[in-house]
């Protein structure tokens, strides 16, 4: 049987249903002008992210279990790139026709999983008409650090430049789904996943600011924008070894049968949601055990440089490449 479309009203109860009891931080929740949470830290993050059909994903690609995950997930990355944790969202949707009930199911479905998955709790959002296509605004609040918030604007010549996990995989991961290829959306599935399903380094970020990194940002531009984002912060420049950015095997074998340079992806293609981070000398190791005693992977990729020697990458044949200009830009 088809399903009937929802009006305005009927896809809020609907939502306030999915969302169930609130949590005992939340004195008023979905229903009102505006929600009340209660935060145990006087010091609150606050952070909002917006994902657009047609220029951050199209349904031919995503479900929109996907697009409520990854609307969810932009905006959680950046209170982890502060250190902090998130505690609650607000999520505006707008949507260019009826949405059946289905539909709402399905996409405030892979919102709330990314939320409880990193303990951060849905207090309300709008719900509205758009004139072309879905969107989501995703803003959420978070409790800083006692060691922090982290900025990108404390590195300092001489510091080590570190990042977690892979870079380039939730590049490659688009590169596979657009190939339109099923072949290689079967080999490289877990390179799609990468991309659908990024998973937000809130742990990470808890245990880099508990060491006393100097810096950090996460990676959603790509490696070199958000690199240049901590250098012009911070009044610095640095050098990055392009041998020493860490590529998954899963990528370099898709790079090798795509004839690619895998590390394009790392550098330009955002999305990745890693950790980005600057340590002192003395505490670079610190980190990298702070982050181990987590089962998180990370390893040195370059170092801070006087801003008057500019901010390159090295390659593997020596030649200096410019970081500026790379990766992301919403207007370019």
């Amino acid at each position: 049987m088809e399903e009937q479309y929802l009006t305005e009203a009927e896809a809020i109860d609907i939502i306030r249903e999915m969302l169930g009891a609130p949590g005992s931080a939340v004195e008023v929740g979905v229903g009102d002008d505006a929600a009340v949470y209660h935060f145990a830290s006087s010091g609150v993050i606050l952070t909002v992210d917006s994902i657009y059909e047609g220029i951050h994903f199209t349904l031919d690609n995503y479900s929109l279990a996907d697009v409520g995950w990854k609307a969810m997930a932009a905006s959680i990355s950046d209170i982890a790139a502060m250190g902090g944790q998130p505690e609650c969202a607000l999520i505006s949707v707008a949507m260019d026709a009826p949405p059946t009930e289905g539909q709402i199911r399905e996409l405030m479905g892979g919102a709330l999983e990314m939320a409880r998955s990193c303990d951060c709790q849905i207090v309300g959002g709008d719900l509205c008409r758009s004139a072309s296509g879905l969107g989501l605004s995703v803003t959420v609040a978070g409790t800083r650090h006692p060691c922090g918030p982290v900025l990108r604007s404390e590195a300092r010549d001489g510091d080590i430049i570190g990042v977690t996990g892979t870079l380039g995989d939730s590049a490659a991961g688009l590169y596979v789904l657009q190939s339109g290829s099923e072949e290689m959306r079967e080999k490289f599935a877990g390179l799609i996943q990468k991309h659908l399903r990024p998973g937000p380094a809130v742990e990470a970020g808890d245990a880099l600011a508990s060491s006393g990194v100097s810096a950090m940002d996460d990676v959603s531009d790509g490696l070199a924008p958000d690199v240049v984002h901590i250098c012009q912060a911070s009044d610095v420049g640095c050098e990055i070894t392009g041998e020493d950015v860490p590529l998954s095997g899963e990528l370099r074998v898709l790079a090798e049968e795509a004839c690619a340079d895998p590390l394009g992806w790392a550098l330009g293609g955002g999305e990745d949601y890693q950790l980005l981070f600057t340590a002192p000398p003395g505490g670079f190791e610190a980190a990298l055990r702070a982050l181990n005693a987590h089962g998180i992977p990370a390893v040195r990729i370059g170092v801070i440089k006087p801003a008057e020697q500019g901010m390159k990458l090295v390659a593997r044949d020596g030649q200096s490449i410019d970081l500026e200009g790379l990766g992301y830009d919403h207007f370019l």
